[in-house]
């Protein structure tokens, strides 16, 4: 049976659910001839088996602790503007959305995208085996499998909207991710990609007293300015049509000085800067444009 979704780029044809794969324990052997290794669980596995471990950053655990920090005011204000992106987007979609999350990890974001749309096909990938064997697990109405962003096995022109939820920041090559984004979307298809800014308040406050500016994390790669990000959606083909952010409360006279401060400098030089910590970008692919 050949798949509408899955596709052999290598070989340049439909995946066979049936005949082009084989199962998980005879992957190291199979690989090369089949084309992806089914799980016990059910989902499919295209990473190539030699990554499987090296990749497994879930195995001992939830490296970012979401799970146990869902429901903080970061986690609610990036599922909250997840979805809004979302529905922003599905305004210009004509029947039930396919909707593609990449780097799900545990796959709660996705879980909770299926959630709010139950009749939208949600697809999600990770590089992490552990991880969707629990995303499998507990979100089972959404469709995980193992692979490499970079080379998703997906057919082309599939999706409606890819969602990268803090994903940009960890990835060498963003731009390179975002060419093999673009190949699974449908013409006028959209991209959802939340970010930290570089310069978001704090790091701005640093920068402002000759200090460095610090990443989030230690798994960030590098993290990018409001500018950057635009920049790099308009170099692949899209036009950002929301960039935007829920306003983080301030708390204490001091930072709620130091906000305004700011905020009035971005008004007076009329710049699209904005201060929050994470910013949600909304980008649809203009050169794949159907007319």
């Amino acid at each position: 049976m050949k798949s509408e979704k899955y596709y052999d780029h290598k070989n340049s044809h439909p995946i066979n659910l049936e005949e082009d794969g084989c199962e998980l324990d005879k992957w190291n052997e199979s690989y090369g001839k089949a084309v992806f290794a089914k799980h016990p669980k059910g989902f499919l596995v295209f990473l190539p088996p030699n990554k499987l471990n090296l990749c497994d950053e879930y195995k001992d655990a939830d490296p970012y602790s979401v799970e146990e920090r869902i429901d903080n005011a970061f986690h609610k204000r990036r599922i909250d503007c997840t979805l809004e992106m979302i529905n922003e987007a599905i305004k210009s979609i004509e029947g039930e959305a396919k909707i593609l999350d990449i780097g799900c990890g545990e796959g709660h974001i996705t879980g909770i995208i299926k959630q709010n749309h139950p009749n939208a096909e949600v697809s999600a990938l990770d590089y992490s085996i552990s991880a969707v064997e629990y995303a499998t697990e507990y979100f089972p109405d959404c469709d995980f499998i193992v692979g490499d962003a970079y080379n998703a096995p997906y057919t082309e022109n599939y999706f409606d909207i890819v969602v990268c939820n803090n994903l940009w920041e960890h990835v060498p090559g963003p731009l390179d991710l975002l060419n093999s984004i673009t190949k699974t979307l449908k013409p006028n298809g959209f991209v959802i990609i939340s970010t930290p800014s570089r310069y978001r308040l704090g790091n701005l406050a640093r920068v402002f007293i000759g200090k460095k500016a610090q990443l989030i994390s230690k798994h960030h790669v590098t993290e990018y300015s409001v500018g950057q990000v635009k920049e790099q959606l308009k170099f692949g083909g899209y036009e950002v049509t929301k960039s935007y952010s829920r306003p983080e409360a301030k708390s204490g006279l001091i930072a709620k000085i130091i906000n305004n401060f700011f905020k009035s400098i971005i008004t007076l030089t009329g710049s699209h800067h904005l201060l929050e910590t994470t910013i949600f970008y909304l980008a649809q692919n203009i050169d794949n444009k159907s007319e």
